[in-house]
């Protein structure tokens, strides 16, 4: 199976704890923080679902505007509904520790962990060529998107995810192709954009690349070519008379 690891950090903004109708605890988690790149403070929000008992006890005990370190995974789901298709990346939480003397800042929208760690590392193979591109200011960016499997519930489950990548980063991507199997480490960001039929917001969780790694895989006994078969004692008998 791949790698799939989500290491967020950030002050909670709100949380909610629900049912499903066959009464399994479903805890929503929002946390909030700003972590440094290239000097700025970028802000980021991060939506985690945790499930079971272990969530409905956290839920009675957690505090809004105190920093968390959640430990997850990345879920892709997807669906159709009146006749349209729908998908999500969902962040699946599985461990919630709280946070001792973190830089929690009251702005204008609320606490904001300063700091805030958000990291995603995971791995899989690219599901088409990258699309480079240049911005407006001749920034190279790349686009490509990744597919990655888990072990969920006794089967195999499938997941995908639209992958960025910047400058010096989006070079490199030129050179994979679709199949290419990569090990990535990024963080998460949320893009925003009207739908011009319904007019609605829509939203789209993508990794912005920080770091890629080619992978190539190591054949297995099954795929080792065969050694030639050792001579019988006769045939070496013979040759040792002659």
């Amino acid at each position: 199976m791949s790698t799939n690891l989500v290491l967020i950090s950030g002050a909670l903004s709100k949380h909610e704890l629900r049912y499903t109708p066959k009464g399994t605890p479903v805890l929503e988690v929002a946390l909030v923080g700003k972590r440094t790149v290239g000097g700025n403070a970028l802000f980021f929000r991060a939506d985690l679902t945790f499930y079971g008992k272990l969530a409905e006890h956290w839920a009675e005990q957690l505090v809004e505007g105190q920093a968390y370190q959640a430990m997850g995974r990345l879920a892709y789901e997807s669906w159709e509904a009146d006749g349209v298709k729908n998908s999500r990346l969902r962040l699946v939480g599985e461990e919630l520790f709280k946070l001792e003397n973190a830089d929690v800042r009251q702005e204008e929208k609320g606490p904001v962990l300063f700091g805030a760690e958000n990291r995603v590392i995971v791995s899989g193979g690219l599901t088409a060529d990258p699309e480079i591109r240049q911005t407006s200011q001749k920034t190279p960016v790349a686009r490509a998107g990744l597919g990655f499997s888990s072990w969920e519930a006794g089967q195999a489950k499938n997941h995908y995810l639209e992958l960025e990548a910047w400058r010096e980063l989006a070079v490199s991507f030129a050179g994979l192709k679709k199949g290419s199997q990569v090990l990535l480490e990024g963080s998460l960001k949320t893009e925003v954009w009207e739908d011009k039929e319904t007019k609605t917001k829509r939203y789209k969780r993508v990794l912005e690349v920080q770091r890629v790694t080619s992978l190539a895989r190591i054949r297995t006994l099954e795929q080792s070519p065969r050694e030639p078969a050792p001579k019988s004692g006769k045939a070496k008998a013979k040759s040792k008379a002659a």
